[in-house]
């Protein structure tokens, strides 16, 4: 009887050690699914975090890649702006060249227009001189005639005194007149002359 009691408390003690160690691992259990739970719950939430910043971040794709297009257009625009200025660029060159020969060739006109010039001066100066010089050839001519009449009107008061020599005065007289008369064409040809130079010079 002694035994069956001791082995039913051996059984008792052997079966609550049991429950104790089921308790405990119920417990343990329990522990561990209330820190899964815990764990879930976190992870859930990191996971909807994850979603906001993954939707923000999408968000923010779309606005950098609406960006990025539009840089995109940007720059295709300022490379074909770009183009458009090297265009110009070429032709403002080109007529630059176009401009600078232009320039070089009224340079060297210009040089020759001075040196036509100072040909021309030269030339205007010679003629000024010869003017002049056929202006004092027409002076002393003008007064060569003056004392050739001056000497004709001698001649002709002394004729009528001197009759023996009036024959010799009156032929004389005559070569004067021709010698008058040719100094006379000869001055109205060097008055034309004169006026001639004096108009187109």
């Amino acid at each position: 009887m002694e035994k069956s009691i001791s082995a039913i408390n051996e059984i008792r003690g052997s079966q609550k050690s049991e429950i104790n160690k089921l308790v405990e691992d119920n417990q343990k259990l329990v522990k561990l699914a209330q820190d899964n739970e815990r764990t879930i719950k976190t992870l859930e939430l990191e996971k909807s975090n994850l979603i906001s910043k993954n939707e923000e971040i999408n968000f923010e794709l779309k606005n950098t890649l609406s960006k990025l297009r539009l840089k995109e257009e940007s720059l295709t625009f300022t490379i074909r702006q770009l183009d458009d200025l090297k265009l110009v660029n070429i032709k403002n060159t080109n007529t630059l060249k176009d401009k600078e020969l232009h320039i070089n060739n009224l340079i060297n006109e210009n040089s020759n227009l001075n040196q036509f010039l100072q040909k021309e001066k030269s030339l205007r100066n010679e003629a000024d001189k010869n003017i002049e010089r056929l202006q004092n050839n027409v002076s002393d001519r003008q007064k060569e005639i003056e004392r050739l009449i001056r000497e004709l009107d001698n001649c002709q008061r002394n004729g009528n005194r001197l009759s023996d020599e009036k024959y010799v005065l009156e032929s004389e007289s005559q070569k004067l007149k021709n010698h008058i008369f040719i100094l006379t064409e000869q001055n109205e040809k060097v008055n034309y002359i004169n006026f001639f130079l004096y108009i187109f010079l």
